[in-house]
């Protein structure tokens, strides 16, 4: 069960770490909630609140990794 464990605090620290380097915040949260915390966006991602997606080009299996 450990094993387990470590593996999924590992997956969540990686897109942390993705988030930080690629994500970007979302416009449309940014123009209609100017004072809620905007949806931070990887590439091609979809908001859930607004429906907006995040007209970057996919990340790279190289940019996937080096995060």
């Amino acid at each position: 069960m450990s094993d387990m464990i470590d593996a999924h605090k590992g997956m969540k620290d990686h897109k942390v770490r993705l988030r930080a380097r690629y994500g970007v915040e979302c416009p449309e949260c940014k123009k209609f909630r100017p004072r809620a915390n905007a949806t931070i966006l990887l590439p091609q991602q979809r908001c859930k609140v607004d429906r907006y997606v995040d007209p970057r080009p996919e990340l790279t299996d190289a940019e996937w990794g080096d995060a």
